[in-house]
């Protein structure tokens, strides 16, 4: 049996360990008066991210958090791109208050609510070191029978960030097959590289090759500046334009080669709609020929998103290719429908 010292001791340390774990969590109280412990991730975009031990990590609208305190000093960044540290905090209405305003004469916050823009900020937000992003996807169709069709589709894209640099790259591969004969060709890369002269405005340059044996597209070089704007950048949404004059040279194999320089532009888009439960995503180039206004090269990809699991994401897209200026027997118009496997870091 178990001696009055013994259980003594052991009520003790059972106490201590409870103390000791609530001591460890970090502490979010919401508005309406509900607790919450786990640890904060971060706050972006007006939402809080919070792991717990029993629902998982949690998104929380900023504007429904009362307090929040952590074991470990917060990293705050504000909207001139300066950090400061605290391990409290209480959200009002009129302003933020931070450790020792904590219970504070209210009148006069410490910090304004549209100066704090993140919580424990990426590090490359703050220039320490960079973010690797992006996505790779894989469509695969084989059909026998009446018809042997085999059908390869591969894409991709990566982002290299920087706090003012970014560099992005984009390429995709389709080769069709019909009863042994090859019925589509074609391969596009596009290369960019952007400087952040502020927040929002970048300047950069792209480079892009594209081949289309179908469309008698032996190669079509794009090269030339540009200026654009970063009018969202997170997790939830992206979105940015840039526009710029681009140099254009046309190979084909059987229509004269041309050159010409055009009016270039980019659009690139990315939503999650439901939470995380899908993302909406449209990207956008176009190149007008400012020496013949009549020839206009636009390609667009609009789908839907959907994360798995472990990275892994399915994807439906609508790809439009259209070309006015396009060789004598080819299409100006070529439209692709396509399901993919992909996987997404």
């Amino acid at each position: 049996m178990m001696g009055c010292g013994n259980r003594v001791l052991l009520s003790l340390s059972m106490a201590l360990l409870l103390v000791t774990g609530n001591s460890l969590a970090d502490e979010l109280i919401m508005n309406d008066g509900s607790r919450l412990l786990g640890e904060v991730i971060k706050r972006e975009n007006r939402t809080l991210t919070f792991k717990t031990t029993y629902a998982g990590v949690i998104s929380v609208k900023w504007a429904e958090v009362s307090k929040l305190h952590t074991d470990k000093p917060m990293k705050l960044m504000l909207d001139d791109g300066s950090t400061l540290t605290a391990q409290q905090i209480r959200n009002t209405d009129d302003g933020i208050y931070l450790d020792e305003d904590i219970e504070p004469d209210l009148s006069r916050p410490s910090l304004a609510q549209s100066r704090l823009t993140f919580i424990n900020p990426d590090p490359w937000r703050t220039g320490e070191g960079y973010k690797l992003s992006g996505h790779a996807n894989f469509s695969l169709q084989k059909e026998r029978g009446n018809t042997d069709k085999d059908e390869i589709d591969v894409d991709g894209d990566l982002t290299w960030r920087f706090l003012h640099d970014r560099f992005r790259v984009f390429g995709e591969l389709e080769r069709d097959h019909s009863n042994n004969k090859k019925t589509k060709d074609k391969w596009k890369l596009s290369n960019a590289y952007d400087h952040f002269l502020t927040k929002k405005w970048f300047a950069g340059a792209v480079l892009g090759f594209e081949h289309d044996r179908f469309a008698d597209l032996n190669l079509r070089t794009t090269v030339g500046p540009k200026m654009g704007y970063q009018w969202f950048e997170g997790k939830a949404m992206n979105l940015s334009t840039e526009a710029g004059p681009i140099y254009v040279n046309e190979d084909f194999n059987k229509d004269e080669d041309d050159d010409y320089v055009s009016l270039g532009w980019g659009i690139n888009f990315d939503k999650f709609l439901f939470g995380d439960f899908m993302q909406f995503y449209h990207r956008q180039t176009g190149l007008w020929n400012l020496q013949d206004t009549s020839n206009l090269v636009l390609d667009t990809w609009t789908g839907l998103r959907f994360p798995l699991a472990w990275g892994f994401v399915a994807s439906t897209e609508l790809q439009v290719d259209f070309d006015s200026g396009a060789a004598k027997d080819a299409d100006e118009v070529d439209t692709t429908y396509t399901l993919k496997l992909g996987y997404a870091w």
